[in-house]
């Protein structure tokens, strides 16, 4: 009985949030939202491209930070990676929580990163992905001041919501910095490793046995990351920003095809604000519902005629395009045994005090009980 009362709790976040997407889509003329849609044509796969171009910066940024450990993991695994650890974040309650926590798995099955190297990767991407979102959300908002001003007295009856926002992307530059100290003397290694155990995936567990000490290791190269300058630091930041000014660009497509087109440095303003609470969003996948209504809300504030149903046609759009990656991220999903080469590195790379492999050292399947075989 308590183990379904448990069941139940947990279910009602997303149900909630279910009920709150088809609430947004019940106030739209459904029939002209997906005429809408349906007048795109032979442009509807292209707007697939986007999301690409995103997971490629993104990708590119991280293999600069992984540079940095004297790494170069293969740019198309990175991008693999990035996709699987999306639709997990984006399909599951929870989701982006056990993405994070499965990356240096991904990584070592498809980079042949060490878990080292790759824990150090995962929590530095988190890093230029916070901080990246608060400069971009600041500089967004400063451009786009007045029109945020008069959307907010729309939307709220008064000024004040850049105000809000500025407030909003200098708690997240906080964060990065706080994210940073941390890491100088914490244990986020050790945390996802027993994050991972509390997921319960069988398939994992002897992987997890066999690198437990990998762990302890993880963690004094992240120590040793943080702790170098800010130049050398903060040189994998551009892409990041390129991936919300691609967030932003898609956005502003998407509406300019519906028919409804915005002033970009809005787009930017609101666009980014609403990531930030998808995120925040942890229990509910994909931000749905709440993310969904949120658009519907800023279409309505800057003035947008009929924003309810050019909201719905233009919530319809992202979701199924997030159902496409979703789908191609799953199957991407490592599977079957296969053995890997590590991550290109010259002897002497590494941080200072690592611990290198032996020469020819081969990753076998996690999932083999036998171990890695030289």
């Amino acid at each position: 009985m308590k183990r379904r009362l448990v069941q139940l709790v947990r279910l009602l976040p997303a149900a909630a949030a279910l009920g709150l997407f088809i609430l947004t889509l019940g106030k739209a003329d459904l029939g002209r939202a997906f005429a809408l849609i349906g007048s795109l044509g032979f442009a509807l796969p292209l707007l697939l491209l986007p999301q690409l171009l995103m997971v490629g910066l993104e990708a590119l940024g991280w293999r600069l930070a992984f540079r940095r450990l004297g790494r170069t993991p293969p740019f198309v695994g990175l991008v693999k990676v990035r996709l699987t650890a999306e639709a997990v974040a984006m399909a599951l309650p929870s989701g982006p929580v056990i993405g994070e926590s499965l990356q240096p798995f991904l990584l070592k099955r498809r980079c042949g990163m060490p878990y080292e190297d790759g824990a150090v990767g995962v929590v530095a991407r988190k890093f230029f992905v916070i901080l990246s979102q608060a400069l971009f959300l600041g500089l967004a908002v400063v451009v786009a001041y007045r029109p945020l001003q008069q959307a907010s007295v729309r939307a709220i009856g008064r000024p004040g919501l850049p105000w809000l926002l500025l407030a909003a992307a200098a708690v997240l530059a906080v964060v990065a910095t706080a994210l940073a100290a941390l890491l100088v003397h914490g244990r986020v290694a050790q945390r996802s490793r027993r994050a991972l155990e509390r997921v319960g995936l069988s398939w994992l567990r002897p992987w997890l046995e066999r690198n437990a000490l990998k762990f302890h290791e993880a963690d004094a190269r992240l120590a040793r990351f943080f702790s170098t300058g800010p130049a050398r630091l903060l040189s994998p930041l551009p892409p990041f920003l390129g991936v919300w000014l691609t967030k932003s660009v898609e956005t502003a497509l998407y509406l300019h095809l519906l028919g409804a087109p915005l002033p970009f440095a809005s787009v930017m303003a609101f666009d980014t604000a609403l990531q930030l609470a998808r995120v925040m969003i942890v229990p509910i996948p994909g931000g749905l519902g709440v993310q969904d209504f949120g658009y519907v809300l800023c279409l309505r504030a800057f003035g947008v005629t009929d924003a309810a149903t050019v909201g719905a046609a233009f919530v319809l759009l992202k979701r199924g395009k997030e159902a496409v990656w979703t789908a191609i991220g799953f199957a991407l999903l490592p599977a079957g045994s296969r053995r890997l080469r590590p991550a290109s590195a010259p002897p002497e790379a590494g941080l200072p005090g690592s611990v290198q492999g032996p020469p020819g050292f081969a990753l076998g399947d996690p999932t083999d009980p036998t171990g890695p075989k030289p």
